[in-house]
């Protein structure tokens, strides 16, 4: 199985759609995350246009305020769509792999960049993950640091890292390591701020069906924040 994360900041041109286009047509993709959308809905041609191809099921989460929205798809032939959840942070599908009838839940969030709605976030995501009755999967930019090395100046603030690890702890959520560079953003200043922002978690049972899932950062592209690759290796 194969998976994209990526905060594509707003999908307000061709080339971001043709960059995720030939995302899922390369790595031929089961799911796509794609967070940071900036868009109320998305029309069926884009849509189309985004899979090429591949026979996807797109759901959007249009966006709370100026910024946000998330964009969830799967590949159809190869994943059995049964429920969608949203939430002010995440959409949900409880799917089941066509070829082995492993049932299993993938999320995909975008956390606030606002310290004031951090908060509200951390508590939507013990409440979601508190009614997750099969194995897990949890990824995207959830826009807290976890440890100071996720961040290359001393500015860091303990709060948020400390209270997501202890979201983290309490459900017994692993990070699946991230290869190929170790910060997922970077802004645009003079003196740039790099930092850990974008990430994949999964629960024990999730790890348990796939012990050989990997994490990738791609190629920066088009965006400020790296375009995460997961793999499980089946």
């Amino acid at each position: 199985m194969k998976g994209f994360y990526w905060n594509s900041r707003g999908l307000s041109d061709l080339a971001k759609y043709r960059y995720i286009s030939d995302a899922i047509r390369d790595h031929k993709l089961d799911f796509v995350a794609v967070m940071e959308t900036g868009k109320q809905d998305m029309s069926r041609s884009n849509l189309n246009r985004l899979s090429g191809d591949a026979d996807f099921i797109w759901h959007c989460l249009p966006p709370r305020g100026r910024s946000g929205g998330i964009l969830l798809g799967i590949n159809s032939t190869v994943l059995d769509l049964s429920i969608i959840v949203e939430g002010e942070f995440f959409i949900k599908f409880h799917l089941r792999n066509r070829n082995d009838d492993f049932k299993w839940i993938l999320m995909a969030v975008y956390g606030p960049a606002q310290d004031e709605f951090k908060s509200a976030f951390l508590s939507e995501l013990v409440r979601t993950c508190q009614q997750n009755p099969l194995p897990t999967l949890i990824g995207g930019d959830f826009n807290i640091m976890r440890h100071s090395k996720e961040k290359n100046k001393n500015n860091f603030n303990p709060r948020w890292p400390f209270l997501f690890n202890a979201v983290i702890d309490s459900f017994d959520l692993r990070e699946i390591d991230l290869t190929g560079r170790q910060y997922t953003f970077a802004n645009s200043l003079p003196d740039p701020t790099y930092e850990k922002l974008d990430r994949v978690l999964m629960t024990t049972e999730w790890e348990f069906k796939y012990p050989m899932v990997t994490v990738r950062a791609l190629d920066r592209g088009i965006s400020d924040h790296t375009p995460l690759l997961l793999e499980t290796g089946d």
